[in-house]
């Protein structure tokens, strides 16, 4: 017979007796304590399967992160593409629309020298279809070879839009824009002072136009610039 009568006792005959030891644990332990080692082996196994899953979550998202980059950097080159086809477009369209209405004011232009100015044996010294008179183009030869004026100054001047001169030494210089601005007023002015200073003669800065501001109006009269409005189309 197995006497226990200590602590001891009873802890040696359970080293000693292992089936003791599991009887006695299922007498004092409850099921779910005796349980909890394989709830908990579970636990880990379907723990190490959920973060298994989220890394297998985060590579496939990041993986979308960056083909949702690459999508967004892509769509951003097309609209910038977009966008500076338009521009050219709008700007091709201005150009034409503003050479049309140059066209179209040149023989107005020539008018208003002739009623406004009172040009006499008044031609068309200077246009943008590459006409230059014979007379302007020698005068400037001449300023050239005195040193009046310089070849940097002269190119400034072929971007006139329109030179109207008379047999006396009168010039009409003219800016065409259909908004005016104030560069336009400010480029008629240089440009004559140009024309005068290859010319010796009397020279009119103008601008013809569709529209212009009363600030531009303002600015034309302080600065004796003529401004001729006409109606487009």
């Amino acid at each position: 017979m197995t006497t226990i009568n200590t602590i001891e006792d009873l802890a040696r005959i359970l080293k000693e007796q292992p089936t003791w030891a599991e009887a006695l644990r299922a007498l004092i332990l409850s099921e779910d304590l005796l349980a909890l080692p394989a709830r908990f082996e579970r636990f880990i196994e379907e723990q190490r399967q959920v973060n298994d899953e989220q890394r297998q979550f985060n590579e496939g998202q990041q993986s979308f992160n960056d083909e949702q980059r690459q999508f967004n950097e892509g769509q951003h080159q097309i609209n910038e593409g977009i966008i500076q086809r338009l521009n050219t477009i709008e700007g091709r369209l201005g150009n034409l629309e503003g050479g049309q209405f140059e066209r179209n004011v040149r023989s107005k232009a020539f008018a208003r020298a002739i009623v406004s100015l009172g040009f006499e044996s008044a031609y068309v010294a200077m246009n943008q279809d590459d006409l230059t008179d014979p007379r302007l183009t020698q005068s400037i030869e001449r300023a050239i070879r005195s040193g009046a004026i310089n070849r940097e100054t002269v190119v400034d001047l072929y971007e006139t839009d329109l030179i109207v001169s008379a047999r006396d030494n009168r010039h009409l210089v003219v800016e065409v824009s259909i908004t005016a601005d104030h560069s336009d007023i400010q480029r008629a002015k240089a440009r004559a002072s140009i024309l005068a200073d290859i010319t010796n003669g009397t020279v009119t800065p103008a601008v013809i136009t569709t529209n212009l501001n009363a600030p531009q109006r303002e600015q034309a009269e302080a600065e004796n610039v003529s401004v001729f409005v006409v109606p487009y189309p």
